[in-house]
């Protein structure tokens, strides 16, 4: 039980940092393209 209430915990702390890799990924994503485009040219 007491790992069940650990695991929920986590479960919020997990949700936050996975809504902030998304932003994070989706705001580099143009930068990402436009890196890899000026290497490959």
């Amino acid at each position: 039980m007491a790992h069940h209430d650990d695991f929920r915990d986590d479960s919020g702390l997990l949700s936050l940092v996975l809504g902030l890799v998304v932003v994070v990924g989706m705001a580099a994503l143009p930068a990402t393209i436009g890196w890899v485009q000026v290497v490959s040219g």
